[in-house]
């Protein structure tokens, strides 16, 4: 494994860059590929099988045409009900995204926390696990929040043209979930697409915490990097591929300009997955 190798990223779209964007910013050195699945957005209305032969075909595309060092799965859904069941088949040190609970009990002062995501990760057997395996104090609230309509807003590219129905939207899933229980004070953005829309929330939620779980996913990636010693020392580059959708509703021009209205401006090739 050399150094030199790219890291992938990848998720069903505009997610991932999330996490691509914090790698960019805290390891300069690293090429990425970058793979926005939007053939397979979105991942939360997946069923469990469907889910996991997504991953695991993207994987090993992956490991096939471009051998990276590592594979970030950049989703919180797929991360949590699927990547253990895949990580055995494949060669490629697998890093998911998952959501920063503990972090948000330190942080915490009324030790009201929400988590939101999609749909499929919030009602999972398997978030309920992860929780649990966190073995947290028993005065720790958690209320799962299903965020889909969010995600929605930030793949198309809603939330960089359209304010008034962002607000909106995103009020008509928070303040349910403030009024069943206002001691809320960190919300945890469970979905990669969710961060983009960190602006707004700190602006209408002024008093509560939102954490992006990219940032624990970099430090566990730059940690095995250095542990490997496979860091790279040459200036890094970015290749951004996507697949296409069936109906062509996400086209990838739409990606193009939505990344370069994000500060990424490169060309994006199409592929078959």
């Amino acid at each position: 494994m050399s150094p030199d190798s790219p890291i992938a990223v990848f998720d069903s779209g505009v997610g991932s860059y999330s996490v691509v964007r914090v790698i960019r910013e805290r390891l300069p050195y690293e090429s990425i590929i970058y793979l926005a699945d939007r053939a397979s957005f979105p991942y939360g209305g997946k069923s469990h099988e469907e889910l996991k032969n997504i991953i695991d075909n993207s994987v090993s595309f992956l490991e096939e045409h471009y051998d990276p060092k590592v594979i970030i799965v950049a989703s919180n859904t797929p991360s949590i009900q699927v990547l253990d069941e895949i990580k055995p088949q494949h060669k490629t040190f697998l890093i998911g995204v998952y959501p920063p609970i503990e972090k948000a009990v330190v942080i915490s002062k009324s030790k009201h926390i929400a988590i939101l995501g999609t749909k499929g990760a919030i009602e999972s057997s398997e978030i309920d696990d992860y929780i649990k395996s966190k073995n947290l104090p028993s005065n720790i609230v958690i209320q799962k929040v299903n965020a889909s309509g969010l995600v929605a807003l930030v793949e198309p590219g809603t939330f960089l043209k359209d304010k008034e129905r962002t607000e909106t939207e995103i009020k008509k899933v928070i303040d349910p979930v403030l009024s069943a229980d206002s001691l809320i004070d960190v919300v945890t953005l469970s979905s990669t697409h969710l961060p983009f829309l960190r602006d707004y929330l700190t602006i209408l939620y002024r008093q509560i915490s939102f954490l992006d779980p990219a940032n624990d996913t970099v430090e566990i990636l730059e940690k095995y990097l250095r542990k490997q010693k496979i860091l790279a020392n040459n200036q890094g580059t970015i290749k951004v591929i996507t697949t296409v959708d069936k109906e062509a509703k996400l086209k990838p021009e739409e990606l193009k300009n939505i990344l370069a209205t994000m500060g990424l401006h490169t060309e994006i090739d199409v592929v078959q997955i």
